[in-house]
């Protein structure tokens, strides 16, 4: 269990960041080239050499800017096929390694050739010729040619002031060669700029200007850049959360992240690269000036919040800066992250606590010292004695073997979290590994990766189990969340130690008899006779504990008697029938029970088509003669129908 035992106060002046793709070369590594080069890497646009290298400071040639570009741009399936292509540059071999993506690159009116008709493909490619490249890459050629400046200066100026793809370069000549490290930087600034779009219109025609970022355009990747957190979704499990960011001035997106990370994120300036296709965050950073506090809760007033090592309470901040988590009211807050500038509590994280702990109440008002009192608690898994606190707020005293959620906080207090009481349980229809449905039919869903436990509970003791452990017809369970971990309590034998001991025994009679009616093989008697069987195991399969007793009892005798009348007497020619029954009774029983659980995943139409052949599969088999094409029909119409059903 989580204990905060001391206030934390950190400042952060820094950037912290959790990279979620890309890898830093050596030679990179905490110098300006380091985020550039990342990020390319993980568009594959460049790559290193071994010995976990990229040489930043090595020149680049006109062809390997040509791949960089084309790669940039979405364009790397152009590439195969433009290796088939006829391509004017006299220097440019189809046997060169480049020759697809100069190509493509010229196509696109990327590069240029030289007057002699030849690109010079190995040679360096210049800061000047680097530049006037990637501004062609984000559209904006019709633009300078209304400049009145000349090669290169129209392009240097418009890159270094339009479109800011110099920022964090450095001092560089527009002659000299240009280096992998700083092309790096280029295209990453390139990749963040808006490409040219139409963005107005007045009296002198149109208006270009920038519009969704290049990154996005042809990568179909999100880069969202110095974003305010405006609001957080939690899922039902309190496991993911959608995330609205707001760029200044610009529209705002929601992007899916893991609750933790949203935790971190909330009151900070959020740097995040999305890859729209597969749906994941690549990189995430995040920066505050704000002092970070987190620390226990010891009391909440409707204006303050007081924190363990501190006698002074913090200002309750306004309720649009109030993010919480597993919890419903910041009244609810057992831990808290506070963002503060100065004392003021700008904005406020409030959760439950870390970790629940299930456990029965042993004895109250158990003294611990001199007219001191306390409460002892048993764990789960313990079968005797327990722990003895005390309670936190003593208005809040649980009853003798009351069942209870709890914790321990720093003052070694218990915390009672939630009282769980037989009363608020439900009676349970079905169960299966990844659901509970309810008598109310109420669905409590679970996936693979959820966390949940099932705790069995009697007045004595409490110790896990299994979904299977339940017993349907005389447990109650209870389920509840806290902190996306699922507690599923059942209050073994809760129905039954209600109810009249006579009823009781006679429905695990009941019980008893449809199991030892089921043993008996369907085609080893007659359809009349096993018919009348299932008749009578039907009705018992429908009475529970609110049946009268002499309804119960005479149903085990007719079960009883049918049992008797069973008639092994079957010709050659119904033996065929009763084997094809015996086969779609188990068809019905087993897989279409089990599409029957799961309605809610299918579309409204095609489930009905489903259950109209399923209901005119058990009136077959209702049926004490029935032909085998019958039987058959109904089995191939079932099959028809499984295999129509759609998704919902």
């Amino acid at each position: 269990m989580k204990k905060i035992i001391c206030l934390v106060i950190a400042i952060m002046s820094f950037l912290t960041a959790t990279c979620y793709a890309g890898t830093t070369f050596k030679d990179v590594e905490n110098t300006k080239y380091e985020d550039a080069v990342d990020k390319l890497v993980t568009f594959e646009i460049v790559n290193g050499f071994d010995e976990n290298t990229f040489k930043p400071k090595e020149s680049v040639t006109r062809a390997q800017l040509s791949k960089m570009l084309v790669v940039s741009m979405g364009r790397q399936g152009e590439v195969e096929a433009a290796k088939k292509k006829f391509l004017s540059f006299s220097d440019v071999l189809s046997s060169h390694w480049g020759y697809g993506y100069i190509k493509v690159a010229s196509d696109n009116k990327l590069v240029n050739g030289y007057e002699n008709g030849t690109f010079k493909p190995d040679a360096t490619v210049t800061y000047a010729e680097a530049t006037t490249m990637i501004v062609r890459a984000l559209g904006y050629e019709d633009e300078i040619k209304k400049s009145e400046l000349a090669w290169p200066n129209n392009y240097m100026s418009y890159a270094d002031e339009k479109l800011k793809l110099f920022e964090t370069l450095g001092e560089f000549k527009a002659t000299e060669p240009a280096t992998r490290g700083d092309v790096a930087i280029l295209i990453w600034n390139a990749l963040r700029t808006g490409v040219c779009e139409i963005v107005a219109e007045n009296s002198k025609g149109l208006v270009y200007g920038q519009g969704t970022p290049m990154i996005t355009e042809y990568l179909n990747y999100v880069y969202i850049q110095d974003a305010e957190v405006t609001d957080v979704e939690f899922d039902n499990d309190y496991k993911k959360a959608v995330v609205t960011l707001k760029e200044e001035d610009k529209k705002a997106q929601e992007i899916k992240f893991g609750a933790e990370d949203a935790i971190e994120m909330y009151g900070k300036k959020v740097s995040v690269l999305y890859d729209k296709s597969s749906k994941k965050v690549l990189d995430l950073e995040y920066e505050t000036e704000y002092k970070i506090v987190n620390a226990e809760v010891t009391n909440i007033s409707k204006t303050k919040i007081y924190v363990s090592n501190r006698s002074t309470g913090y200002n309750v901040p306004d309720n649009d800066n109030i993010l919480l988590y597993g919890i419903e009211d910041i009244d609810e807050a057992v831990e808290v992250i506070l963002l503060l500038e100065g004392n003021t509590v700008k904005y406020c994280v409030a959760m439950g606590a870390s970790e629940a702990i299930p456990g029965l109440v042993v004895d109250d008002y158990m003294e611990i010292d001199d007219d001191e009192y306390g409460v002892q608690i048993r764990k789960i898994g313990q079968n005797k004695g327990g722990e003895t606190y005390y309670l936190a707020n003593d208005d809040e005293w649980p009853d003798y073997k009351d069942v209870v959620l709890y914790y321990i906080n720093s003052d070694d207090l218990l915390v009672i979290l939630e009282e769980i009481d037989s009363e608020y349980a439900v009676e349970v229809s079905a169960i299966e590994s990844d659901y509970i449905k309810t008598a109310a039919k109420d669905y409590y869903e679970f996936e693979d990766e959820d966390e949940y436990s099932v705790i069995l509970t009697s007045s004595s003791n409490l110790k896990y189990g299994e979904l299977d452990d339940i017993n349907i017809n005389m447990d109650l369970v209870y389920i509840t969340t806290y902190n996306a971990h699922v507690y599923i309590f059942v209050f073994e034998d809760a129905i039954e130690n209600s109810l009249d001991e006579e009823l009781v025994d006679a429905l695990y009679d009941l019980e008893d008899i449809i199991e030892d009616a089921l043993e008996y093989d369907e085609e080893e008697y007659t359809q009349e006779s096993y018919a009348n069987l299932m008749y009578e195991v039907n009705y018992g399969l429908k009475l529970n504990y609110k049946t009268s007793l002499n309804k119960i009892k005479n149903t085990i005798l007719d079960i009883e008697e049918a049992i008797e009348d069973l008639d092994d007497d079957v010709s050659r020619s119904e033996k065929k029938v009763t084997k094809a029954k015996k086969e779609l009774r188990e068809f019905v029983n087993d897989d279409c029970a089990d599409i029957i659980d799961d309605e809610r995943y299918y579309t409204e139409d095609s489930f009905e088509y489903f259950y109209e052949c399923y209901e005119d599969a058990v009136e077959v088999l209702e049926m004490s003669d029935a032909l085998l094409t019958e039987v058959n029909d109904a089995y191939d119409y079932l099959i028809e129908a499984i295999d129509e059903l759609e998704d919902a």
